[in-house]
């Protein structure tokens, strides 16, 4: 949402709040990292010293996205992980080095189990690994990053910080673990005051052991008042409704439901493919019409649970020149498409979303054998649907190989889109409703 609009009441009552404690509940797309930056920007015209105030982010980029936007370097803006290695180079002058986990003789399951257990300050079960992992780091003279907080939770829990912040920002605080936040009740003063801003309809990250359940604790330790953002500027009106739909049916401690401010209507499909190859070639030919309509691929993003499902797509983009956007082959920046896990989308929007391997045991998993587990699946879709602004499209495939074939993912259903069999895929290609304008024949399944 661009900062030259004006706030809405809802925004404002945050930017402008007497409270204390406030748990701001902000849904995809409703704008909250400017409300953070004009609350900011609102304490500082009202007296407050730039160096009173801390603001904790989860991502190296929102922490630098912040920075800019808040164009004030007093603020101290930083990831968790960075504000304690800044406390224990520069208050307490440790010096060690940062393990890299890609050149530890660990596997990365073994990895994640020794994050999990620190991360729940060692009350979860050991892992079989723990002992040699550490004596590893030693002989090395390493730290990994959950010893940054562990071992700065450590220190300020012993010694009382001098450092002491007036206002204390925390962001994306559904994907908050036991550790952070114990760190963050220590930075607490007598005087601090405190806005966390989070969407538990967006915790995806449970399986390294964040804790959205924190949220709940937070407003109960603090007795905080809970504030609402509802309107969502990113999706327009067909895609916020279909997300909605499909996020209703989570067992959910907080109920809301976005409102668009986009009121424009677009067809949804629900893409069904007999292999990965005649997906690859019909993805790509809907990615050429998309081009036509002066979408630029860098506008476009195909996401997924897990990286096998675009092997295929990959394959075809890259034998028709066309060029590649994510973390692993950075092939060229400039206007090329993106191909993300839907974990790494998390935070960025595009024009055009496709949605690939919606298949039963892709996504949903295999794992999905609790309530918990299936609402932690559903998030994960509702994260990838509200990246979407214009254009969004679900695909899924029958065989993935010769021996198994799949049913459709039960999230298509619910989230009430129709399904278009790939022989029928031409029709919508020749259609062209492609700039998200409402047709004539709703395509979107009302009697599911």
């Amino acid at each position: 949402m661009g900062d030259v609009m004006e706030l809405n009441e809802e925004q404002k009552k945050v930017v402008y709040t007497k409270e204390r404690f406030l748990f701001l509940l902000a849904s995809a797309g409703s704008g909250k990292t400017r409300v953070i930056i004009e609350r900011m920007k609102y304490l500082i015209e009202n007296g407050v010293s730039p160096d009173k105030i801390l603001a904790i982010t989860f991502t190296k980029k929102s922490a630098i996205e912040m920075r800019n936007r808040a164009q004030n370097e007093d603020i101290h803006i930083h990831t968790f992980h960075q504000f304690c290695y800044q406390r224990l180079v520069d208050d307490l002058k440790i010096s060690f080095q940062i393990s890299d986990e890609e050149k530890l003789p660990f596997s990365k399951s073994e990895l994640l189990s020794v994050t999990i257990y620190k991360n729940s300050i060692y009350k979860k079960k050991k892992p079989f690994i723990y002992d040699d992992y550490q004596a590893y780091l030693i002989n090395h003279q390493l730290k990994d990053f959950d010893d940054l907080l562990l071992d700065y939770y450590q220190h300020i829990k012993k010694h009382k910080t001098n450092s002491f912040y007036a206002y204390i920002f925390i962001d994306e605080f559904q994907d908050t673990n036991d550790l952070q936040y114990v760190l963050l009740k220590e930075l607490i003063h007598k005087n601090t005051s405190v806005l966390a801003v989070g969407d538990p309809d967006q915790s995806i990250y449970a399986f390294r052991g964040a804790n959205s359940k924190i949220i709940y604790r937070f407003i109960k330790d603090y007795q905080a008042k809970l504030s609402l953002l509802s309107i969502n500027y990113r999706s327009n009106k067909t895609i916020t409704s279909l997300a909605n739909r499909l996020i209703k049916r989570n067992n959910r401690k907080y109920i809301k439901e976005m409102k668009a401010y986009n009121k424009d209507e677009s067809d949804v499909y629900h893409l069904h493919f007999l292999n990965e190859i005649e997906e690859a070639i019909s993805l790509f030919k809907i990615i050429n019409k998309l081009k036509a309509t002066h979408i630029n691929l860098e506008q476009m993003a195909i996401l997924y649970r897990n990286n096998y499902r675009a092997f295929e797509m990959k394959k075809i983009f890259l034998e028709n020149n066309v060029p590649i956007h994510n973390d692993n082959e950075n092939i060229n920046n400039l206007d090329s498409i993106n191909m993300l896990t839907i974990h790494k989308a998390k935070g960025l929007e595009f024009d055009v979303v496709i949605i690939v391997g919606l298949e039963q045991g892709v996504l949903p998993s295999l794992l999905e054998n609790s309530q918990d587990v299936l609402d932690e699946e559903r998030r994960l879709m509702f994260v990838a649907m509200t990246r979407a602004r214009k254009v969004l499209y679900f695909s899924s495939v029958e065989h993935l190989n010769q021996n198994h074939s799949f049913t459709y993912s039960r999230f298509i259903h619910e989230s009430g889109v129709k399904t278009i069999k790939s022989k029928r895929l031409n029709d919508i290609i020749s259609l062209g409703d492609f700039n998200g304008r409402k047709t004539k024949n709703s395509r979107i399944n009302k009697n599911t």
